[in-house]
């Protein structure tokens, strides 16, 4: 049997829908943040940026009760980075040497549709093991991952987190 180009062609467009059209229409958001930290043993400190989206971080933030926080916005409410702070310090937990590490809000920047939370923590001395625990957006997203890169002794390692898998360790060795 002989198939013509325009046969070939449906078919093609066919396999094509079906193949990534449908799984299009029922796709679903993901949810990731993504958090860096890096030691710097010159200033032995722990410099941590955290990276969300603004609707997400909103819409979680209300749910707790906060509301109109307008990040980036003019109409931004004035006590926003207090509440970042609270918000953060809650569900960002450090440890080093079994010890909680005081991470240190110092502001927020929203471009587009992210908001970047920086965060410094002070007096940490050379370690080969931090233990870090990252909720951050779990209370209002299920499938949300907050995916962790910390580099230490000139290498980056990194943790995939998730609601059911909050924390995680990383070791390094001389």
């Amino acid at each position: 049997m002989k198939v013509g180009k325009n046969q070939i062609l449906y078919r093609l467009l066919f396999i094509f829908l079906f193949a990534f059209g449908i799984p299009l229409l029922q796709a679903h958001p993901y949810f990731v943040s993504v958090c860096e930290m890096k030691y710097e043993p010159k200033t032995k400190s722990l410099n941590v940026s955290l990276r969300l989206f603004v609707d997400d971080l909103e819409k979680s933030l209300e749910g707790l009760g906060v509301d109109n926080l307008n990040l980036g916005e003019k109409t931004e409410r004035e006590d926003a980075d207090l509440i970042l702070k609270k918000y953060i310090e809650q569900e960002l937990l450090v440890e080093i040497d079994q010890k909680r590490v005081v991470l240190v809000f110092l502001g927020k920047e929203v471009e587009n549709d992210l908001c970047f939370i920086f965060l410094e923590a002070g007096h940490i001395e050379p370690f080969e093991k931090i233990k870090i625990s990252n909720r951050v957006l779990f209370q209002s997203f299920p499938t949300q991952t907050n995916l962790v890169h910390c580099t230490n002794q000139e290498q980056t390692k990194s943790l995939l987190l998730s609601r059911n898998n909050p924390s995680g360790e990383l070791v390094w060795r001389k």
